[in-house]
């Protein structure tokens, strides 16, 4: 049996999905081709791993954020197990995405997030903000840490310098 090996396709659709976030979207005619592009990628992220070729905690890593960026609970909840799968493997960045997905479901369904990982764009200010409720009391004081969520005034600063740029 080969080795497992990551697949292509996967990363070039991961790659066509993290170019068209490289910016603001200002328009809705750009959010609704972005959000076609998007169902398309889904679509054959979801074809690759029902055929078998997602395998590597990258390909995991790089299907959970396609899935991630979906727009039904589903979506969402199939990006968590797949950040899941890829963190418990070792996979370091899947560890905040496992995290970020949970707070995207639990928005689809209207409750909290958890984490504090869900920024919106606020078009009049021209700036990002947390997206509300969150609620993060029952969260042990060093669980942000083990899933490396930075500071929320961290990642808005973040999040902001990259609209300046």
């Amino acid at each position: 049996m080969p080795p497992e090996t990551d697949c292509l396709r996967l990363q070039e659709l991961h790659a066509a999905d993290q170019k068209d976030r490289e910016k603001v979207l200002t328009s809705q005619k750009e959010v609704e081709a972005l959000r076609a592009r998007d169902l398309d990628r889904r679509r054959e992220a979801l074809e690759l791993m029902s055929r078998g070729e997602v395998n590597t905690s990258d390909d995991l890593y790089r299907a959970a954020v396609i899935l991630h960026h979906g727009a039904e609970p589903g979506d969402f909840l199939i990006a968590h197990r797949l950040a899941v799968m890829a963190a418990v493997n070792g996979h370091r960045p899947s560890r905040w995405l496992s995290v970020a997905s949970l707070d995207r479901f639990l928005m689809s369904v209207n409750l909290p997030q958890a984490y504090g990982t869900q920024f919106e764009y606020d078009g009049e200010q021209a700036r990002y903000q947390l997206r509300l409720p969150v609620d993060d009391a029952s969260l042990l004081h060093f669980e942000k840490r083990f899933f490396d969520v930075p500071p929320v005034l961290e990642r808005l600063a973040q999040l902001n310098r990259r609209l300046q740029g």
